[in-house]
């Protein structure tokens, strides 16, 4: 995959706006990668978190929230513009509307109002995040908190040879926390990009410090920027 002229100009000059650079504002999330040999190459898969439209709009009402969805939108036209990128992204929803994955007595079934079936607005990927089918971006449904209750997912990183994972999305303690874990079970490299992800909640700030530059980097799951994460595209 080869960068193009376009995404040169994005990196050159378009990344400030976007709070790319970042400014370590609530809270100062360091980086766990310090030399400048990241590489995210043909096989890395790029995994955008439930961004639907029920996650995003309660985020989007908060300042900090629209800096995230920037990053994100940044970060996926970026991968956009390579030549043949893995981008994939989950979205949840439930197969009926009486929501039967979960099962009556599960956890996860107090979150599933929420969640709608396929046909729910609430569940459709937010606006500002564009899926380009025809350029080949997966959709993986999901009905859990983890990618990994997406069928698909562990076939398709196996059938690409794939050896590294890189997460963005929402939340950081629901989606991206628990999504990590698995691949990094199965032995891939794993990555999240710290102002790409967030909790929903107006609450959420310092636990998603703590999730990012404690709980996660003991895996150790490696915690990269935004701006790190597009120099290391190939």
């Amino acid at each position: 995959m080869f960068l193009s002229v376009q995404y040169g100009l994005l990196l050159g000059a378009g990344l400030a706006p976007l709070n790319a650079s970042y400014t370590c504002h609530p809270t100062c999330i360091p980086s766990t990668v310090t030399s400048n040999d990241l590489v995210f190459d043909g096989r890395s898969a790029l995994l955008n978190l439930d961004l639907i439209n029920a996650f995003v709009e309660p985020v989007a009402m908060r300042h900090e929230g629209r800096d995230r969805i920037s990053n994100v939108k940044c970060w996926i036209e970026a991968l956009h513009d390579l030549e043949s990128p893995l981008i994939l992204f989950t979205r949840p929803y439930f197969s009926s509307a009486w929501q039967p994955e979960p099962g009556p007595d599960s956890p996860f079934r107090r979150l599933a109002d929420k969640i709608g079936t396929a046909e729910d607005v609430k569940t459709r990927i937010y606006p500002s995040f564009h899926i380009k089918p025809e350029a080949g971006d997966v959709v993986l449904q999901k009905t859990g908190y983890s990618a990994g209750t997406s069928i698909s997912l562990e076939q398709i990183l196996r059938a690409q040879s794939i050896d590294t994972v890189v997460l963005s999305g929402i939340r950081t303690g629901g989606a991206v926390a628990s999504t990590a874990y698995r691949p990094f079970d199965l032995g891939y490299k794993v990555y999240i990009i710290a102002n790409s992800t967030i909790e929903i909640e107006d609450t959420g700030s310092d636990d998603n410090a703590a999730l990012l530059s404690q709980t996660l980097p003991k895996l150790p799951v490696d915690i990269v920027m935004l701006k790190q994460a597009l120099r290391g595209l190939k």
